[in-house]
This record gives C-alpha cells, structure tokens and sequence, in this order.
C-alpha cells in the first residue's frame, strides 16, 4: 500500500472548505500519481458527514443518469448498510441511492436525470461528492454537452442549493479546462493544487526507511516529491539495500519518450526539448502538441498558472538525456 506522507497545508484547506456551506465546486488536480487519490480518501475516510466516491479509473457509466447513481437495495441491505456506517464508522457510500423503478424512467428519458438525486441528497448527512479522475468520462460515451449537464448539475447543488460539496479530483487539466469553459463554471468553480512532496518530506521519509543522508537526497534530485517514484524506490531499497534502480527508471523514461517521438513530429520534439529546461508557458505551445504531451504523460498543463512542464522530475531528467 502506498504509504501517505503527511500533507498538512491541503488537508487544512481541505478541512475548511468541508466545514463551510457549500458554495462552489472544488477542483483538486495536479500530476498523475502525485497522491491525490490517497489524499481524498483520507479526507474521505475523516470527514464527519456522509462521503460519496467515484473512482472513475473503475466505473464507466455509459448513460448520464447512471453516472452519480447506485440502485437503492433493499431493507434488509440498507439496514445492514446503515449499521455498518452507525457502529463500524465506515461512512463512504458508492454512489446517490435511487428506487430502481426512478431508475428505469430515468433510462427510458421519462424522468429528469437529476432531480430524484436532489431529493436523496437532501436525506444524507453533509454529503460530499468526491469524483476522482474524472477525465476517465471522455471515454464513457458521454457526449460534451452530456458532460456540461452534469457539471451544471454541481453547480446546482452547490452554489445554488448549498446541498452537498462537491470535489472534482484529475490529473487532465486539459480535459477540466474545456468542460470548464463550455459550461460557463469560470465563476463557480475552486481550485486546490496537489503535487510533489516538499524536500523536507521526501528526506525524512527516506531516513525512516533507513537511508543514509547521501542516498536519501540523490534520491530527491533525481525523482523530486512524486509519492508513486519514492514509493518505488523504497520497495528496491527494502529488498536490495541500494538505489541502483534510479538510474533504470530515468532511462526507461528516455525510452518510452524517444519511441513516442519516432511518430511525432518537429513541433513535438521542440516542446520535449522546452520542457527539459523547465517550465513553458502556455502561449508557446500549440494546442494539438499540448495534447499530445498530456495524453502520453509526457507533461503536465496547470490551468490556473497557464504552465506546462515535466510531468515529474523524474520525466524532466529523462528528457534532459533526449
């Protein structure tokens, strides 16, 4: 299991946030593997009132009324359900309980796909909606302006209803930035960045493993703060006692980019080459090669500083050798 390093500063805003009336839909985005996913499930896990989670990565809904719902069981299951959540203070549903007959007008178009979650959403306790890696939707045959319907149906029940929070978790800004736009959510919407872990962090986790001082910050230099590249390297330090693996992971990264670029084009290599040297801003890269980078988990697009760089420290080490 991927150990959770202690992020102080977002569990904080986090916690001010949930604590408040609903007012806006909460963006939490940042790199691929940079821990959000563990972050919002410890969020989910401590929150006093009722959790709703979504990991798209396994579920792929192919109609909108089926995106948010789950079908309500029976009594004998809710009150096992409810028990579970009374005693065992496990208070994570899967999803917003509809009757199964509201299910099926729904499907049938004869009910609006919305409104009976409203109604059930009103009967949790201070629900919060957690959708992680949304961008998994594009590929749900979920059309854009199905998309921008459930986006403005966050808005509904946050700004408007003050009902439920709502945090939308991704690391395809490219993807957010668009359906963002398309539905209008530019004054609705806030955002709270999750990326690498601090020096500090990385150096004290490598210390708790055992390493010495000298490995333990040729291990920050190399990979930076992505919890998934630490976590890496801990699991060859336990079993071999060295950090020769570092090395093998910069030149993996090489390879798969150097392939990548066999069936790119001029204006791809010239961003691979930008991006070794640090930040691009966002004016400098053409759309189409932006998505190509971000598509193939070459680089990363922050939307509120309109940057693109390295996905990881790592992958910036990695073009450097290009």
């Amino acid at each position: 299991m991927l150990k959770f390093i202690n992020r102080e500063s977002e569990i904080w805003q986090l916690k001010n946030l949930l604590g408040a009336p609903p007012t806006s839909v909460l963006f939490v985005y940042g790199p691929k593997s940079s821990g959000k996913s563990t972050l919002m499930m410890k969020i989910a896990s401590m929150y006093p009132g009722e959790a709703i989670y979504y990991d798209f990565r396994a579920r792929s809904p192919t109609e909108l009324y089926n995106v948010l719902t789950v079908p309500r069981p029976g009594p004998a299951t809710r009150l096992k359900e409810y028990l579970r959540r009374r005693f065992g203070r496990v208070n994570i549903r899967e999803g917003i309980e509809v009757s199964p007959s509201k299910l099926k007008a729904m499907s049938l178009g004869k009910l609006d796909p919305f409104a009976p979650l409203i109604r059930a959403l009103r009967g949790y306790k201070r629900p919060v909606l957690v959708l992680d890696e949304i961008q998994n939707l594009k590929h749900s045959g979920l059309d854009r302006n199905e998309l921008s319907q459930l986006f403005n149906f966050l808005v509904t029940i946050t700004k408007r209803l003050h009902i439920a929070h709502v945090i939308v978790v991704t690391s395809d800004c490219l993807f957010v930035d668009e359906i963002v736009k398309a539905a209008e959510l530019e004054e609705t919407a806030q955002y709270l960045f999750v990326g690498d872990l601090p020096k500090k962090s990385v150096l004290d986790w490598m210390a708790e493993e055992g390493m010495d001082p000298a490995k333990a910050k040729k291990v920050y230099d190399t990979l930076g703060g992505r919890p998934y590249d630490l976590w890496v390297v801990v699991q060859h330090f336990r079993a071999a006692g060295d950090i020769d693996i570092l090395d093998s992971m910069i030149r993996r990264k090489a390879s798969r980019v150097r392939f990548l670029l066999k069936s790119a084009g001029a204006a791809e290599a010239r961003l691979v080459k930008k991006l070794a040297r640090g930040s691009v801003s966002l004016a400098d890269v053409n759309t189409r090669v932006l998505g190509w980078a971000v598509e193939n988990e070459v680089a990363f697009f922050d939307p509120v500083n309109g940057e693109v760089y390295a996905i990881s420290r790592a992958m910036q080490n990695a073009l450097k050798k290009i």
